[in-house]
């Protein structure tokens, strides 16, 4: 069952369909810890003030907005909040247009979602699904996800529908910033046949499952290996965690208001033979 990451409604028209989202990806990467190659403790990024001089507490902290002049203009969470709240308060994911997929070039897309129903807008739900695949057509959304307004496309994929957060146009960098390009470029039509010639053999439909993350297998088995083989270390700080823990453990047994009166071996004799008689 997939985690609900949002709540709300895809709005077009007159119609109001309740939804869930869903994450689509699960990033399987190896994760290494950054350790002191000393004790192998776990290094900690610390909120340390150069001012100050000190580590400061998560309370002290503030938002603030960095100039080109290097100042910065200070915002409280108040002051966030109040530009935040109606547009937070919107669960909505607003259909604005319909278009082709094919028009959408992919440096615009980012992260994709399943779309599931609410338990009372199954018949929305899927008649949208259905237009969609006979259309063909995309639906250009407008919604505000995880703190921020973003853009999206709705489309029908294998029975489900499918939200794609997307960049704005001006997040995208020019490729007239591409350095080393060039529009005058002597091209050889003999090295292009040749490329084309080898574009058209290794050309295929596409198949994701033959796509394999071969390092991560091979940093995976490296580690493994060293497990099997006893190659492990406990940090510092975790054997203070255990020394703590055993310690509360140990407090916790001696307190006397949480010890039993227990009967001796000679009393429960006794009372056993009590009950016999």
């Amino acid at each position: 069952m997939l985690h609900t990451a949002w709540k709300g409604k895809i709005s077009f028209g007159l119609i109001d369909i309740p939804i869930k989202l869903h994450g689509a990806i699960e990033e399987k990467y190896v994760k290494l810890r950054t350790l002191h190659s000393v004790c192998h403790t776990p290094i900690h990024q610390e909120k340390h003030c150069q001012t100050c001089g000190r580590e400061v507490e998560s309370d002290e902290l503030v938002k603030g907005y960095e100039t080109a002049t290097g100042q910065f203009v200070v915002l409280s969470q108040q002051e966030i909040d109040s530009v935040k709240g109606p547009f937070a308060a919107n669960k909505a994911v607003e259909l604005l247009h319909f278009v082709s997929l094919n028009d959408i070039d992919p440096l615009f897309f980012d992260k994709p979602y399943y779309i599931s129903p609410g338990e009372t807008s199954l018949k929305a739900y899927y008649t949208l699904l259905n237009a969609l695949e006979i259309t063909n057509k995309v639906g250009i959304a407008n919604v505000f996800l995880y703190s921020k307004q973003q853009i999206a496309i709705i489309r029908s994929v294998g029975g489900s529908l499918v939200l794609h957060t997307m960049h704005f146009e001006e997040e995208l960098r020019s490729v007239t910033d591409v350095p080393n390009l060039s529009s005058t470029s002597s091209i050889n039509e003999s090295d292009t046949q040749v490329t084309v010639e080898l574009i058209d053999k290794l050309s295929t439909s596409f198949n994701p499952s033959i796509y394999k993350n071969n390092y991560r297998d091979a940093l995976q088995n490296v580690i493994q290996q060293k497990i099997n083989q006893g190659e492990v270390t406990k940090s510092s700080e975790s054997e203070e965690r255990d020394i703590r823990h055993l310690m509360e453990m140990l407090k916790v047994s001696i307190d006397p208001s949480t010890l039993q009166p227990t009967k001796s071996t000679a009393e429960k004799k006794t009372s056993s033979l009590k009950k016999k008689a």
